[in-house]
């Protein structure tokens, strides 16, 4: 019963975000909220995993599978062995989803390197540095150290303003560590990515760190029309290579109209900021329970196995 009442919790939990309009709200608690929506997700997978491989041999779910025994030659199969390593299959395609993203953020962090060896021509405006190249690209490179780079053709199709917004806004990305933000939502997607919603989530999140880095812009003193006008003229041109925040990520739409209709933020709801802290207290609580999950259900099964013991 208990499993059951935490898994409409934390359904309910990762489904709030999902169901509020949080455009109009501070976006580093936006993007907080949906970061531990993602995280919840990873969560409640690893969750359902451990209980699928080992609380369900214990219900003995599979018990008319258990006396099916074929011979193949040197070969065997034996009900009981197939029902383990279905309910294990779960488990491997997380590891494998989790691995996979791990190389290919990997894979783009090196790709990063060879454009930074490669390309750069030289220092640019603001530190930053600039490419060989005749697209339009302004963007934040890089986790450990990260650069601001900017290309030829930005340089070109800017004018000072624009171009002086952009590089905010990309310094803004650095400065707020938008970058380990990002890995640790792809992280968590990638181990939550079977649950519905998780992709939606995982945009939403860039979508909010980008009007993070917004913020961060217009605090420096630029106008909203100018780094809409840079957005915009960014979004038609721009392919980032990642790990990069480019500045024509995002929903661009919905943030130049935010830029343009809505320069002041609102101030939070009771509402969110009860949400908030109640998702980082049970993402916590969920997350220390795994162990204490694992370790009950291989209980229950030894248990059950000394009681089979002692009937016999």
């Amino acid at each position: 019963m208990i499993y059951v009442v935490a898994a409409v919790v934390l359904g309910a939990a990762i489904g709030v975000p999902h169901a509020l309009r949080l455009d109009g709200a501070p976006p580093a608690l936006a993007a907080g909220v949906w970061l531990c929506a993602l995280l919840l997700r990873a969560v409640a997978s690893l969750l359902a995993a451990v209980l699928l491989e080992l609380y369900v041999p214990v219900l003995h779910a599979y018990a008319p599978l258990a006396g099916v025994c074929l011979r193949a030659g040197p070969l065997g199969f034996s009900g009981h062995a197939a029902g383990d390593a279905v309910l294990a299959l779960p488990t491997f395609v997380l590891i494998g989803s989790l691995v996979a993203v791990l190389v290919g953020i990997w894979r783009a962090a090196r790709r990063v390197r060879r454009l930074l060896r490669e390309s750069v021509v030289g220092p640019g405006p603001a530190e930053s540095l600039i490419l060989a190249d005749a697209e339009l690209l302004v963007a934040a490179a890089g986790i450990w150290r990260p650069q601001v780079l900017i290309s030829a053709g930005a340089l070109l199709t800017l004018d000072d303003e624009e171009l002086a917004a952009s590089l905010a806004h990309e310094r803004g990305h650095i400065a707020r560590h938008h970058r380990y933000v990002i890995v640790l939502g792809e992280l968590a997607r990638a181990v939550g990515r079977f649950l519905p919603g998780s992709r939606a989530a995982a945009r939403e999140l860039l979508f909010h760190l980008e009007r993070d880095a917004d913020r961060f812009a217009l605090a420096q003193r630029h106008s909203p029309a100018v780094l809409a006008s840079a957005i915009c003229k960014a979004a038609q041109h721009e392919q980032p290579i990642a790990p990069t925040l480019a500045l024509g990520g995002g929903v661009v739409t919905r943030r130049a109209r935010q830029l343009l209709e809505s320069p002041q933020l609102r101030r939070p709801g009771l509402g969110l900021l009860v949400l908030a802290p109640a998702m980082i207290v049970l993402l916590t609580l969920s997350a220390g329970a795994l162990p204490f999950v694992a370790h009950d259900t291989i209980h229950r099964a030894h248990a059950e196995q000394a009681s089979i013991r002692c009937r016999a």
